[in-house]
């Protein structure tokens, strides 16, 4: 079985690297994560422009920082909107770990927290909560949640 994040009809437009998963139906969901885990933050740094093909019509992409309301896309059009306002140029990323587990009707909910720089610019702690959905072959993201995380220090975080 392959692991296609794309949608068929998308293939010609947004072909993504395919990785192997396991031929029987006992799919390890850790394993899952950390083959699309490095897949997906390839994109973000050399193809960014890209990126929206890991999603399809029905997914829901939320990107921001911690404590901030933040305005959900919807759909392919949408989401590959907000990453290009993002402005990934040459995003570094550091993953500090690597969570999945099986979900409903066959998902992988995945958590990765890590750090990231933009641009060249600091690099900022970052949590992120993806849900692979099963389709035909493999999984797209129906869910991505995207927090920068504030940095605080131990005085700010307990007052006396």
């Amino acid at each position: 079985m392959f692991l296609r994040v794309a949608k068929r009809s998308l293939l010609l437009t947004c072909a993504l690297p395919s990785f192997i998963m396991t031929n029987n139906s006992a799919v390890n969901p850790s394993e899952v994560g950390w083959q699309f885990v490095p897949q997906y933050y390839t994109f973000v740094n050399k193809h960014p422009n890209r990126l929206h093909c890991f999603y399809n019509k029905s997914s829901t992409f939320i990107h921001g920082t911690e404590g901030e309301d933040g305005k959900p896309c919807f759909g392919q059009q949408e989401i590959h909107n907000k990453i290009t306002s993002i402005g990934f140029q040459d995003c570094k990323v550091f993953i500090h770990s690597v969570d999945a587990q099986s979900s409903a009707n066959g998902g992988i909910i995945i958590q990765v927290i890590g750090e990231m720089s933009n641009k060249g610019e600091a690099w900022r702690k970052f949590v992120q909560t993806f849900f692979l959905a099963e389709q035909p072959n493999g999984y797209f993201v129906l869910n991505d949640i995207f927090r920068f995380l504030k940095e605080e220090s131990v005085d700010e975080a307990c007052p006396r």
